[in-house]
């Protein structure tokens, strides 16, 4: 009896086993092919090539994708993540190239390619029939989901980042129009985000906004042209392929205007607190003229300075100076002052007479 137990039990398993290998043969057979075996993790440069269109670039940082190229900013991390849709993207069918008609699909002359790391996609049009978007890669023409074309085809300045302050900017001073901001008021600007970004060619401040500068710990500096209502801060940026002809500036329209709060006693970290004391010009210069009159309690005076001899007395201001010497072997040169001293002899002038060694 417990034989037959044990040859049925063997038996239930060898079914169950066939039947996983089976469910595992349909699955693999459903699973599309994906249009790159390219991990994320992996990506370093993005490159979008339009035809009459500026080239984006967009590389990857320490601290997060930046755009490199037409303009050096932060680029948007949602933004990104769209493109980076690519990688998961199954391809429903694939053909030679050689086998296609180029220009019936739109791949003769691609208006729109799409690099990543060393890999080149060139996009074609629509299949009309399924509505998948023909993509050259290769030696091979794919069908892929049309869902990334849209973010191919958006401005450069969708590719930027909305935050106000770079990623890494910490500012540790600011003023606005010339006063010092308070310290809550930089924290809250580090985390301002704004609604949209606008790209145009610079225009000439107007009277009624405000300048507000900042600066971090380090010297990195930041200068936005700010409305009367806040909510719109410009920074003027360097020229480029945007807009050749004009100085260009990004404007970040904020959904909420931040509140600008100064304190005139802020001090900016980055003044040299180390500075010597003011000199004695400056000094007689600040005390009054009247030798009977109180002494100001702000003038600051330097510590006296004191130069004592080996024997603890100060020399003589009009101490007459060592012989002058000459250069061993070379008696038409002067020897540079101090040359042969003793540094730790006493000076002359300290040193007792002594009456002579008999």
């Amino acid at each position: 009896m417990s034989g037959r137990w044990l040859i049925n039990l063997a038996l239930l398993a060898l079914v169950i086993g066939l039947i996983a290998l089976i469910q595992r043969d349909l699955t693999t057979a459903r699973t599309l092919p994906l249009l790159t075996e390219l991990n994320a993790s992996d990506l370093l440069l993005i490159e979008i090539v339009r035809e009459g269109e500026p080239t984006i670039t967009l590389g990857r940082t320490p601290t997060g994708w930046r755009m490199e190229a037409p303009l050096q900013l932060d680029a948007d991390s949602n933004q990104i993540n769209r493109l980076l849709m690519i990688l998961n993207t199954p391809v429903q069918r694939s053909f030679p190239a050689q086998s296609a008609d180029r220009e019936q699909l739109g791949l003769a002359s691609p208006k729109l390619r799409l690099r990543l790391n060393a890999l080149e996609f060139a996009f074609g049009g629509i299949d009309p029939v399924e509505y998948r978007r023909y993509v050259a890669n290769a030696e091979l023409v794919h069908l892929i989901e049309d869902r990334i074309y849209s973010a191919l085809i958006a401005p450069p300045v969708a590719y930027l980042s909305r935050q106000l302050l770079p990623r890494g900017f910490v500012p540790a001073f600011g003023r606005v129009n010339g006063v010092p901001l308070a310290v809550d008021t930089l924290t809250a600007l580090a985390t301002i985000s704004a609604e949209r970004l606008e790209l145009a060619a610079d225009t000439p401040r107007d009277a009624t906004s405000s300048v507000v500068e900042l600066s971090t710990a380090d010297g990195a500096q930041l200068q936005f042209a700010v409305s009367e209502d806040r909510r719109r801060w410009r920074l003027n940026l360097p020229s480029n392929s945007v807009t050749p002809n004009a100085k260009p500036s990004l404007l970040y329209v904020l959904t909420t205007a931040p509140a600008l709060t100064v304190d005139a006693e802020a001090i900016d970290p980055r003044e040299d607190l180390t500075a010597p004391a003011a000199s004695n010009a400056v000094i007689e210069n600040a005390l009054p003229s009247d030798p009977d009159a109180l002494v100001p309690s702000d003038v600051e005076f330097p510590p006296p300075a004191m130069r004592l001899t080996p024997e603890g007395e100060q020399p003589l201001e009009n101490a007459a100076s060592t012989a002058t010497r000459t250069l061993h072997g070379e008696p038409d040169k002067t020897a540079p002052g101090g040359f042969g001293d003793d540094p730790f002899a006493p000076e002359p002038v300290a040193v007792p007479e002594t009456a002579p060694f008999r």
